[in-house]
């Protein structure tokens, strides 16, 4: 089906008045991928728009990203909009909060080795940056040079694999991107875990994201029935329904999806 016609299935689904469950990446999705993740703020419009579909009773949204739980809270402070950070391992949903997997004292103690080992590998060295997301610790090395990149992210990967136990953690990568995160830090797990929890007849899973991190809930989304729909071109996404050219392009299907209702 086309972009255009998963759009009109989509709405003709909420002129129904039937259910909706949106799950949305937040950076490279809903907004623009900055140069840190400090700098990838919502612009004044977001909130409202997330607000809006938050009131439709029909709706439940979800946004699923990679940042920690805290920082979502205080970016979003959206009432009634679902919240999961580090890929679904720490959930704020109807004012609970829901930790999946290991508890901070089972994994801290091999993160900070990690963290340790990972600071001694980049110390020195020009464009890499060290993220410590509380239950998770990325390595980011876009700015640097190519080959110095390749070379400290397969160090840091024979690392982590020598540090992190592998029953509670898992290893996720991307574009100059590494990281040690929570087995449960699973996009597809997470979509998966949500709609069993939150059965509803006639409701609609529609997921939006931008990198491989979110293609692992793409075949979960489609064995619900419903559409994944990829954003951006700095990943294939080869298993997406439809592909947007960018967070405006969302907004643009978020915006005729509050209307439709």
């Amino acid at each position: 089906m086309s972009e255009s016609g998963i759009l009109e299935a989509v709405l003709h689904h909420c002129r129904a008045g039937a259910g909706l469950t949106l799950f949305l990446d937040y950076d490279g999705t809903l907004v623009p991928i900055a140069r840190t993740p400090e700098e990838a703020l919502p612009d004044e419009s977001l909130p409202g728009l997330l607000g809006s579909l938050s009131k439709i009773s029909s709706v439940r949204t979800l946004i699923l990203s990679g940042r920690p739980l805290a920082s979502l809270r205080t970016i979003l402070p959206v009432p009634g909009l679902a919240l999961a950070g580090v890929y679904g391992a720490e959930i704020l949903m109807d004012g609970k909060l829901i930790v999946r997997g290991a508890s901070v004292r089972e994994s801290l103690p091999m993160l900070v080795e990690v963290k340790k080992e990972w600071s001694r590998l980049i110390h020195g060295r020009d464009g890499f940056m060290l993220e410590d997301k509380g239950r998770a610790l990325a390595l980011h090395a876009r700015w640097a040079e190519t080959d110095e990149a390749d070379s400290v992210l397969t160090s840091a990967r024979e690392i982590a694999l020598g540090l992190a136990d592998p029953r509670l953690f898992r290893i996720l990568s991307g574009h100059r991107f590494l990281e040690v995160a929570p087995a449960a830090a699973n996009k597809g797990q997470t979509v998966d875990w949500f709609l069993n929890i939150n059965l509803a007849s006639r409701c609609l899973p529609v997921y939006f994201g931008d990198d491989n991190k979110d293609e692992e809930a793409f075949p979960v989304i489609r064995r619900w029935g419903g559409y994944s729909i990829g954003v951006g071109a700095a990943y294939p996404l080869e298993q997406a329904d439809a592909h947007l050219a960018s967070p405006d392009s969302v907004r643009e299907w978020l915006r005729a999806i509050a209307a439709a209702y």
